[in-house]
């Protein structure tokens, strides 16, 4: 059985209802050029959906869901904080030990529900457990001037993703172009992206090594 963790407080239990499916040009490539003999890490910034624990059943696999989503300091962010102290929220929601590496991590749609900062933070926290063999996935509205829509997401296979409508009033929302993005994501690069319906594109994002972080000159502020 495939181990499944998550850090939510307020939903411990897989999410299967009013799930919609979401074609996607891009999630095979999550599994292409992986060992799937081997042990697989994944990290899904989201809530554990039933079709992405069913999904990867099929392989060796350690699925760690965080809900960021959920977090306090995401849903209500103090402006005032230091950069090294972010960081150190970010480390305590995400829960790896310092010798995991991830080989999938499903980003979703968590860059814009958090600020530049925030953005920063998160990257800086991952660093150590992303290599050049993990690939990433996220959705992003295709322009800043589109609206996202408020869903959570999960896999259901290797050309479909899983769209589910969350409840209640959506959070603050920041807009950025692709290029604006890619300028806080720091060592990841763009692998390719793909346009989604609703106003949003889906991209491929892996770690390249020849980028030296910048997160290194903020993180004493």
């Amino acid at each position: 059985m495939t181990p499944v963790l998550s850090n939510s407080k307020h939903i411990p239990v897989a999410q299967k209802n009013n799930t919609d499916p979401l074609p996607s040009a891009l999630a095979s490539s999550l599994i292409n050029n992986i060992d799937t003999e081997e042990r697989l890490i994944v990290l899904d910034m989201g809530r554990a959906v039933s079709s992405t624990i069913k999904y990867f059943s099929q392989y060796k696999c350690r699925l760690n869901f965080i809900d960021l989503y959920s977090e306090d300091f995401v849903l209500d962010p103090d402006e005032e904080i230091s950069h090294s102290k972010m960081v150190n929220l970010m480390c305590g929601a995400i829960k790896l030990q310092q010798s995991v590496k991830i080989d999938i991590c499903l980003f979703w749609d968590i860059f814009s529900y958090l600020s530049d900062p925030l953005v920063r933070a998160l990257i800086e926290s991952l660093e150590e457990h992303i290599d050049s063999s993990t690939r990433s996935l996220i959705i992003n509205p295709r322009d800043s001037r589109t609206m996202l829509p408020f869903y959570y997401y999960g896999i259901s296979g290797p050309t479909l993703l899983t769209q589910s409508q969350r409840v209640g009033v959506q959070p603050c929302i920041y807009p950025r172009s692709q290029r604006a993005l890619k300028d806080l994501i720091d060592y990841f690069v763009v692998d390719r992206g793909r346009l989604m319906s609703e106003g949003r594109a889906e991209y491929l994002l892996f770690k390249d090594n020849n980028i030296t972080s910048v997160n290194n000159s903020i993180a004493s502020r």
